[in-house]
C-alpha cells in the first residue's frame, strides 16, 4: 500500500508552525522601558509601601492593576524600577502602616495613612486617570511624595 503525501495539509502544517514562532518572537520583541519611581516623604518603616501602576481609565475605575507591588519602606525615600511598554500610566502609592493590606480610612472617607498618586499636587480631591496619567515612550523616572491628605 502506497502512502500518498497530501501537499497541501503539509504546507498548512508548515505555515501554522511558522505562524506560531512568529507570533512569540513578536511577543517578545515589544519595546520595553525602565519606568523609575522614586517614593519621596516616607516617614516609617513600618508596614509596607502598596505600589499599583494602571494602564487603562478603565482599569484605574475598576481597580485593576497593570502591576502591583509591595514594597518595604526606607524611610526618607524609596526607589522601584520595573519595564513597562509604550503608553499611559497611573502609578498610586499606599504606605500601609498597619500592614492590614488595605487603605484606612476616616468614618468620611479620608485617608488615615499616607497615599500618594502621579500627577498629584496634594491640593484638592484627585481626579481621574486622565488627569494623573503620564506617557512612557523611553525610559521614563518619576517623582511621587506620599502625603498626609
Amino acid at each position: 500500500m502506497k502512502k500518498n503525501f497530501d501537499f497541501k495539509k503539509i504546507t498548512l502544517l508548515v505555515l501554522m508552525q511558522i505562524v506560531c514562532v512568529l507570533s512569540l518572537t513578536a511577543e517578545k520583541a515589544i519595546k520595553q522601558n525602565k519606568l523609575k519611581i522614586e517614593i519621596t516623604n516616607v516617614a516609617s518603616e513600618d508596614g509596607q509601601i502598596i505600589l499599583a501602576i494602571y494602564n487603562s481609565a478603565e482599569n484605574y475605575d475598576k481597580r485593576i492593576a497593570f502591576q502591583e507591588i509591595k514594597i518595604q519602606p526606607k524611610v526618607d525615600s524609596v526607589i522601584f524600577e520595573t519595564n513597562v511598554p509604550d503608553g499611559e500610566y497611573l502609578v498610586m502609592l499606599l504606605h500601609d502602616i498597619n500592614n492590614n493590606g488595605k487603605l484606612d480610612t476616616t468614618f468620611i472617607g479620608m485617608p488615615k495613612e499616607p497615599v500618594g498618586l502621579s500627577n498629584y499636587d496634594g491640593k484638592g480631591i484627585p481626579g481621574k486617570f486622565k488627569k494623573h496619567k503620564f506617557s512612557v515612550k523611553d525610559d521614563t523616572s518619576i517623582i511621587i511624595p506620599l502625603r498626609k491628605i
